[in-house]
């Protein structure tokens, strides 16, 4: 951690455990996130295809893997930390943390309404944090997705 500090490097967090990590295997992202070292997530290093980012989330927030199993304990990080590598952080890695990432003026404001309240344990239990899904999408101004169920 030292070194990567020293030389000003970052981690992308993605973390495919998920899928079928054993104990211990999983990234320390708890300690990354600690050291100070610019971090960000994702969900494309998985070995088949993309995932649904809400699993990845639920694995950075509990630590447990696809089948339930405590795989990465004492990494886990909170729901916003979780949320923050997904949205904010990742602008670092494309230079363009001060057009993309966060909702602010002068910045591309993509944006979506969610299922459930992400950041209220009591609404959304953490394992159905992998449940959640977009409502509404507005990219660019435009709506581009509304479940209007």
């Amino acid at each position: 951690m030292n070194r990567f500090k020293a030389v000003g490097a970052a981690i992308a967090i993605h973390p495919f455990e998920y899928l079928a990590g054993a104990a211990g295997a999983g990234p320390p992202i708890r300690m990354i996130l600690d050291s100070g070292i610019h971090a960000g997530a994702g969900s494309d290093a998985a070995q088949i295809s993309t995932l649904n980012p809400w699993l990845i989330i639920y694995y950075m927030v509990t630590g447990k893997n696809s089948s339930g199993v405590l795989i990465n304990d004492k990494q886990q990080v909170t729901r916003t930390e979780a949320l923050r590598l997904y949205t904010a952080d990742n602008g670092w890695f494309l230079r363009e943390e001060n057009q993309l990432g966060s909702i602010e003026v002068g910045k591309l404001g993509d944006v979506v309404a969610l299922s459930g309240d992400y950041f209220d344990p009591a609404k959304v239990p953490d394992e159905a944090i992998k449940k959640l899904k977009s409502v509404l999408t507005v990219v660019d101004g435009k709506v581009v997705y509304e479940d209007l169920k």
